[in-house]
């Protein structure tokens, strides 16, 4: 489109003006910042976005409708022009406010009128296509990045807080090099990603991300970033995210508390189930009872990982411990149960788990009640729309219904839950499961109403009370409106040995990136959930290496498991079971599950406590195919890198302390200032053919550099290492003297 004369122009602060132009017969308004030019019909709405900096237009041609409902149709006049400000109303009570905010960096489009309902919008404006080069990221758990040119055709919805939508409030985008944000505040904005594959037409394919504004939902904020990609979209984000305070830095949290300091590059161990004890739906009669571990053997476990295979760092959770056992009778927790050993035998577990320097933490639930409870009370469970009980899942404890957000904390702090477990047991760490998992809900109940956003709000006191209590406090998936109430979170990392719980990233073409580590990685404590194979853990270790985030272990095998066992031998394990080998290395004899720890363990945990309190500042694909990916972790100053192989096929790279490096499939190299590490078929001039795994950290807390002696530790393969010239030969761990 091209402009004419410029009619009238306002001059304002901070670069910022609003012009009106004539442009084919209409009077057009337009707001400039020195960062955005934005043009507007006044009698239609319509609308688009200059990035300045890149020269792009959003949308590519033509112009953006102001949004889809009552009223918005009907044609607008001018209310009001002010410094930064476009209001438009119409005769049908709808209104459009387009307003230019943060000295110009940002674009708000808000919505006034009492009948307008829910608005759809910006499906017209923010579309991307594989001409253009675009790609749509997600900040579902990790990350998605949704590439234009995939040709897979998919429509997605992604909620705001939903268990796997947005766990972000935002969407990114980049089109011909240019990145733009998409961000709000409430939780009934309702994103969606829809992808139109056009075979044999040019764009074959597009990209468009709308969004739903319901309810209390009235605005959206557009930030185009100028030329960039993801790394330029997460720096820009964090800006926001500090502005509105979600991101509160680990150091904050370790002066608040000091035992959060224990957190950085401690292995999360979970014991589920001490007791197991299923019940039928309708929680009336049991179907099973199994003790998995007494609290006296879990005690144990921890001191056998702590004194056996030297886990030095460790959050030990226990699920189970309950009167009824693992998912019953909540709300009523106490006595811990008898069949698992008492309150005392718990007290004294977590005392001997303390003792070993590891966060001790307890599993609890107040989202679910169930009808066996002692307390079992329906005037607190949340009710639909005709007052009928919502009900939750199907759970050990039988079906369980779900309790308002507006009780849940009332029940949490009766004298005989949170104040006598702290009491009675001392745990450094609380774990209440659900809280940051479910999406926002909502209660139709008369006596207690809430809405989407009240059910965060009430979360955010349930978490702020029990951190208060403990010290620590934890849920499952994680939020970024989470992370100023919580220390850490329990599943954004992945679920069940995999990135995602309800759908592939294949179905959509996408590419699982570590965007949160980008936003977020130096402000929360982030681990996976659930149990997985370790045998068939080998690309979910190398999503946890890109990520820097130490694993969890949810599968650990009943009661003292490494006494009685038949030790595995043969070092011919397929690839996505290298994790688990032994040959020539430190765990040869040892539990597979003990040698998966110890192997995975030397390799995250120092790498957490290398970049706990830096964010991922660049993401880089090294390879065309993008399955060669490098994270460079360097605000501080002890930059880290980590290059990980995802592909099918060996990968050579280069790195400063290895050279040249061949790295089979979910191989990698980890290089700092204080720590190596690698999974490899060569390094530094040494063949591995087979694969070998080592890690080199200093002793004397030099740069590996500058130093005389180095730890290293062998997991396994060939023995041999070449370091600073010097060839040692390490068959489990050693402190060698390398000048």
């Amino acid at each position: 489109m091209k402009w004419a004369r410029v009619i009238a122009t306002v001059i304002l602060g901070a670069g910022l003006c609003v012009r009106i132009v004539f442009a084919a017969g209409n009077d057009l308004l337009q707001l400039e910042s020195r960062l955005m030019r934005v043009h507007i019909n006044p009698a239609t709405g319509k609308w688009c976005l200059w990035d300045k900096e890149s020269n792009v237009r959003w949308p590519t041609e033509g112009t953006a409708d102001p949004g889809t409902a009552h009223g918005l149709d009907q044609p607008f006049q001018p209310k009001s022009i002010s410094d930064t400000t476009v209001f438009l109303a119409n005769s049908a009570g709808a209104g459009v406010i387009f307003e230019l905010v943060d000295d110009g960096h940002s674009l708000t489009i808000r919505y006034e009128g009492e009948e307008i309902g829910a608005i759809r919008v910006l499906e017209d404006a923010l579309a991307v296509t594989d001409t253009e080069g675009g790609y749509v990221i997600v900040p579902c758990r990790e990350g998605l990045l949704i590439p234009a040119d995939s040709g897979v055709a998919f429509e997605r919805r992604f909620g705001t807080s939903d268990y796997e939508g947005c766990h972000m409030n935002m969407i990114g985008l980049q089109k011909s090099g240019s990145a733009l944000i998409a961000s709000w505040e409430d939780v009934y904005v309702e994103p969606t990603v829809l992808s139109q594959v056009q075979p044999n037409q040019t764009p074959g394919q597009r990209l468009t991300a709308r969004f739903q504004l319901r309810r209390s939902a009235r605005m959206i904020r557009l930030t185009p970033l100028g030329n960039g990609n993801w790394n330029t979209i997460a720096a820009a984000y964090r800006k926001l995210a500090e502005k509105k305070g979600s991101a509160i830095p680990i150091s904050g949290k370790i002066r608040r508390n000091n035992h959060t300091q224990l957190l950085l590059g401690a292995s999360n161990v979970k014991l589920w189930t001490c007791l197991a004890r299923r019940m039928n739906e309708e929680s009336t009669a049991e179907e099973s009872v199994a003790v998995r571990w007494t609290f006296d053997e879990a005690a144990a476990i921890a001191e056998h990982l702590h004194n056996d295979l030297g886990i030095d760092r460790c959050l030990f959770m226990l699920g189970g411990w309950t009167e009824g056992g693992y998912d019953c009778r909540h709300p009523d927790n106490l006595p811990a149960n008898s069949e698992c050993g008492g309150n005392e035998a718990l007290a004294n577990a977590i005392q001997r788990i303390q003792n070993l320097n590891y966060v001790a933490c307890l599993h609890d639930n107040y989202q679910d009640m169930y009808r066996d409870a002692k307390s079992w009370n329906p005037e607190l469970i949340q009710k639909h729309p005709d007052g009928s009980l919502v009900q939750g899942g199907r759970w050990l404890g039988g079906r369980a219904y779900i309790v308002c957000a507006s009780q849940q904390l009332d029940l949490a702090m009766r004298p005989q839950n949170l104040p006598a477990i702290q009491k009675l047991f001392g745990p450094w760490s609380y774990f209440i499961d659900t809280t940051y998992a479910a999406g926002p809900q909502e209660c139709a109940d008369p006596k207690h109403p809430i809405d989407g956003n009240a059910d965060i709000a009430w979360k955010i006191r349930l978490s702020d009370a029990a951190r208060n209590l403990f010290g620590l406090f934890g849920s499952e998936c994680g939020r970024e409106w989470a992370i100023p109430h919580s220390d850490f979170f329990e599943g954004l990392v992945g679920v069940s040995g995999k990135y995602y719980h309800t759908f592939d990233p294949a179905s959509m073409g996408a590419i699982v990136i570590p965007f949160w580590e980008m936003v977020y990685h130096d402000c929360e404590i982030c681990y996976g959930k659930y149990g997985y194979a370790a045998e068939q853990a080998a690309e979910y270790v190398a999503h946890h290496v890109l990520c820097a985030r130490p694993l969890h272990y949810h599968s650990i095998p009943d009661h003292r498991y490494w006494i009685d066992f038949t030790p595995v031998s043969d070092p011919s394990v397929p690839e996505r079971s290298c994790f688990t080998r032994t040959d020539s290395g430190w765990a040869g004899g040892l539990h597979p599950m003990d040698a998966f720890i110890k192997n995975t363990h030397e390799v995250l945990s120092p790498l957490h406590l290398e970049t706990g309190h830096d964010r991922l500042s660049c993401l880089e694909f090294l390879t065309p195919d993008k399955t060669v990916r490098k994270a460079t972790y360097d605000q501080s100053k002890n930059s880290i890198d980590t290059i990980v192989n995802f592909g099918q096929n060996d990968a050579t790279i280069k790195c400063h302390l290895g050279g040249t490096v061949l790295l089979p499939p979910w191989g990698f190299v980890i290089e700092s200032q204080r720590l190596a590490a690698f999974y490899a078929k060569s390094w530094n001039g040494i063949e591995y053919p087979e694969g070998a795994l080592f890690t080199l950290r200093t002793v004397d807390g030099e740069n590996i550099s500058d130093a005389k002696r180095l730890r290293i530790f062998h997991g396994f393969g060939a023995k041999k290492i070449r370091v600073t010239g010097k060839e040692f030969e390490v068959e489990r761990e050693a402190i060698v003297k390398v000048r």
